[in-house]
């Protein structure tokens, strides 16, 4: 419990759970990750060193996409924005052009795992 109170400790000092975003302490406190607390403590001393990148980039978890038992290694995510909402669909790896913005990264950088569409 003392890492999810360090973590809502540390969004609190990015301003999401002092009252400026629309969610409650109490919500943030349920979705805090409990498990690899070294990992997460790792992410968030990077996010202090470097604090221009908070508003660039978050920590993603692979959730939903570990339940619909997507294999990376033949999908790709690929998003695009449509009346408001932001629409992924996972396609095959091999038939995705290359010259389009890469969202999420594996570990290592070594391979794209999401991409934004180009626009028309």
């Amino acid at each position: 419990m003392a890492t999810a109170r360090a973590l809502a400790a540390v969004l609190a000092d990015f301003g999401y759970v002092d009252g400026s975003s629309s969610g409650k302490q109490e919500a943030v406190m349920g979705c805090v990750p409990t498990e690899d607390a070294e990992f997460h403590d790792a992410i968030k001393e990077v996010f202090r060193r470097y604090p221009e990148a908070q508003g660039k980039y978050a920590l993603s978890s692979l959730d939903l996409e570990n339940e619909m038992k997507i294999d990376f290694g033949e999908k790709v995510g690929v998003s695009r924005i449509e009346d408001g909402k932001i629409i992924t669909e996972f396609k095959d790896r091999k038939s995705v052009i290359r010259m389009q913005l890469c969202l999420k990264w594996n570990f290592d950088y070594s391979e794209c795992l999401h991409w934004r569409e180009a626009p028309e």
